[in-house]
């Protein structure tokens, strides 16, 4: 582990911070009651993000061959259709995901390697994310631990340059939902974030019928994110 630059990341900040820090930034909470003034940024950035969502699917991009909507998960298509609000769906589907508060990367800089890898850990140890990157491969994988007994791991194939930036740049907004996936969409395995003042949700999602979610406090998130930009080289 000496290689690894490990950092930890802020704690979650108690109730009466975190209602005093919604009410000053005007920002909606992960979960929760909004007031007014959240509830309509809230709602704008909603939409915003459906109404990109929906222009991605109509073959912008990467996407190189007709996605059929009607064939989408059953909460996506709810969320096209302004049905349900996808970020307070998922969180009220995985209410009690753990808490990623530190992170430990290797390589660290940007020298060659044939596998870089970034290892997350809850305070408690009982649960970890790895993100794996292999570039002979061309492939990154997501695998969630629970216990050091039980994981479930997620593989991202052929991510374009388009869909890598495109996601980095979401993921350095405020709020908002970001989706990161391959131009086969939901036929593969595909994650989707959820940024909020205090934390940032991670989901993964595979066809073959499994899922799997973690909270990120936003230090870690931003050595992440700050981490893959540099390895994924999508950039200049």
């Amino acid at each position: 582990m000496s290689n690894y630059d490990l950092e930890q990341g802020d704690s979650p900040v108690n109730t009466r911070q975190a209602t005093d820090q919604f009410t000053r930034d005007g920002l909606p909470p992960g979960t929760g009651r909004l007031n007014p003034a959240a509830l309509a940024v809230h709602s704008r950035i909603t939409s915003q993000d459906r109404q990109r969502l929906l222009r991605d699917l109509s073959g912008t991009g990467s996407l190189r061959r007709s996605i059929k909507v009607d064939q989408a998960p059953v909460t996506i298509k709810q969320f096209l259709r302004g049905e349900i609000e996808l970020d307070t769906e998922l969180a009220r589907r995985f209410a009690n995901a753990p808490l990623m508060t530190s992170i430990a990367r290797s390589p660290q800089d940007t020298r060659a390697a044939s596998r870089a890898t970034a290892m997350l850990s809850s305070q408690d140890g009982f649960a970890m994310l790895t993100l794996d990157i292999f570039s002979d491969q061309g492939t990154t994988e997501a695998t969630f631990t629970s216990n050091h007994m039980l994981a479930l791991r997620f593989t991202l194939d052929n991510l374009s340059n388009y869909d890598k930036r495109n996601w980095l740049d979401l993921m350095r907004r405020e709020a908002g939902v970001a989706f990161l996936w391959n131009n086969r969409r939901w036929e593969e395995d595909y994650f989707i974030f959820v940024l909020r003042p205090h934390y940032v949700r991670m989901y993964a999602f595979s066809p073959q019928q499994f899922d799997s979610s973690v909270r990120l406090t936003h230090p870690v998130a931003r050595q992440l994110i700050n981490w893959l930009d540099m390895r994924w080289g999508v950039r200049g």
